[in-house]
């Protein structure tokens, strides 16, 4: 997995182009199969709505769907009660009697993996999880590059998830952002660093994060990264 891969994850223009772009990353990172999980509400709620998405083995498709079963699974449980990635394996499930649901996902390829949450406005959650047969490594230094991976993954998948499964954005509900600002969001679209970027443009870095950070509190935005996409999504850039 190299930047290039994440910033066109978050650029995708279309559903198939992130689904696939999606899976290119996660098997760069050793995980054959990555699903993701755009849900307004929580798991828990009546009127929960979930948009899947990923490369689900087919054989395996309704139950990944399967709601109750959802409910079950003691690594969505996590997820929704914890805000730190999960890293499972078949004793995650036995340890909470639900060792069945292991035993039915494990022949598709669900025999280990990573999963993250990440929160976006209007009470709505991103799941990402990645999974493979394989054993994850025992090494602590080795498994905390996996997890900061999908981590990384997931926060450039985030606002392309809603933007591509959500309404479209208004680029009149935007606040107004100066030529400057675009200026330096657009070479930040292109994977330039805030150094680069002051080299383009003839400013200083220390101006280039200025205005980088205008741009970010004026979206209500938490990186640049999410700044950048939501510009794209309302086709300012």
């Amino acid at each position: 997995m190299d930047y290039q891969q994440l910033i066109d994850v978050g650029l995708s223009e279309d559903f198939a182009s992130f689904e696939r772009r999606l899976v290119a990353t996660a098997d760069a990172m050793g995980f054959p199969i990555i699903s993701g999980v755009l849900m307004r509400g929580l798991l828990q709620d009546a009127d929960v709505q979930i948009t899947s998405l990923g490369n689900t083995p087919a054989g395996y498709v309704e139950v990944a769907k399967d709601l109750g079963e959802a409910r079950r699974d003691p690594v969505m449980a996590k997820l929704m009660t914890q805000p730190v990635p999960v890293v499972y394996d078949q004793k995650t499930y036995a340890a909470v009697g639900a060792g069945d649901i292991w035993e039915a996902q494990a022949p598709y390829g669900y025999r280990t993996g990573i999963a993250v949450k990440l929160h976006l406005p209007g009470n709505k959650h991103f799941l990402l999880g990645v999974d493979r047969e394989e054993a994850l490594p025992t090494s602590g230094n080795q498994l905390m590059q996996m997890i900061g991976g999908l981590q990384l993954l997931a926060a450039h998948a985030l606002t392309a998830a809603d933007r591509l499964l959500s309404p479209k954005i208004d680029k009149a509900d935007l606040p107004k952002l100066t030529k400057r600002e675009l200026d330096v969001l657009s070479w930040t679209s292109q994977g330039k660093t805030a150094w680069e970027v002051s080299v383009i443009l003839g400013m200083s870095e220390k101006t280039v994060n200025f205005h980088i950070g205008n741009a970010m509190r004026k979206l209500g935005v938490s990186s640049k990264h999410q700044a950048v996409l939501k510009c794209v999504a309302a086709g300012l850039l």
